[in-house]
């Protein structure tokens, strides 16, 4: 499965926002969520069972989380500021978000039993986007701490961290391959803005897609496909492509500008 948002936009109404569910094709799509209020970020949980997402009720940011079998929800973060990026851990007891409660946009860890949070970076730095290796012990993030956006990983056993992209002046949105060896990311050439992946023990990068618009990528449980946001005739749409870059689809549908896909853990 695929989960996105999309936005819908009727003349001079207030657009509205809609979460949504579908198969990989894009095909049986179902509507999870319907506001009029922005919807973005959303993230699976490892079993597959809940999405967490950012949510602009009451003209204020909160994180949720919410069953996608029988549609209850519950809101886990509501600090005062950015409240963004959700990203479960791979056991599920864990949230990793963006607060900016401390002045700037920072990475937290939220105990989803206990509730205890926990600042994970500092300094004056913007930090976000988190994602976690597929064994847990470690997080990819996007930050200005060196200048332009680059993506750091911070290890929580030695709690060091390090820059791991240096190809390009801008990187951002990096998640895992399941394997762990690689990471699909936002990369930019001169000023077209594309999807590519880099192999973390080589430090190689391969572009993948560079239409300029290409945004939001995310690789299918099995690390042979990405699914990505991008444009067609001036619309937000969703995209595939393969690893090789030869085989690009685009994903129809129902309605409004599609954004910020995520491919689903595989479901029994």
């Amino acid at each position: 499965k695929i989960v996105y948002v999309s936005v819908l936009h009727q003349g001079d109404k207030n657009p509205e926002y809609f979460l949504n569910i579908a198969d990989q094709d894009g095909s049986n799509e179902r509507v999870l969520l319907r506001s009029s209020k922005p919807i973005m970020s959303p993230a699976w949980s490892a079993d597959g069972k809940q999405i967490a997402y950012v949510s602009f009720e009451g003209d204020r940011a909160g994180i949720y989380i919410q069953n996608i079998a029988s549609g209850v929800r519950r809101l886990v973060s509501h600090q005062p500021g950015i409240n963004g990026a959700p990203a479960f851990s791979p056991d599920g007891k864990r949230l990793a978000l963006v607060l900016s409660k401390t002045g700037v946009a920072k990475i937290f860890i939220l105990d989803l039993n206990s509730g205890h949070l926990q600042q994970l970076t500092h300094g004056f730095s913007i930090d976000t986007e988190p994602a976690w290796s597929p064994d847990g012990h470690s997080i990819v993030f996007t930050s200005s701490r060196d200048g332009g956006p680059q993506i750091f990983q911070y290890y929580f056993k030695t709690r060091q961290l390090k820059r791991i992209t240096f190809s390009g002046r801008y990187n951002a949105r990096a998640s895992f391959f399941p394997s762990g060896l690689a990471l699909i990311m936002m990369h930019r050439v001169d000023d077209s803005y594309g999807i590519a992946v880099q192999n973390l023990k080589t430090a190689s990068v391969a572009v993948l897609s560079q239409s300029g618009y290409d945004e939001s990528p995310s690789v299918a449980p099995n690390g042979r496909m990405v699914v990505f946001a991008g444009q067609y005739k001036g619309r937000g749409v969703l995209y595939m492509v393969s690893l090789d870059g030869r085989v690009r689809i685009r994903l129809p549908a129902k309605q409004g500008a599609v954004q910020d896909p995520v491919w689903s853990p595989y479901l029994s």
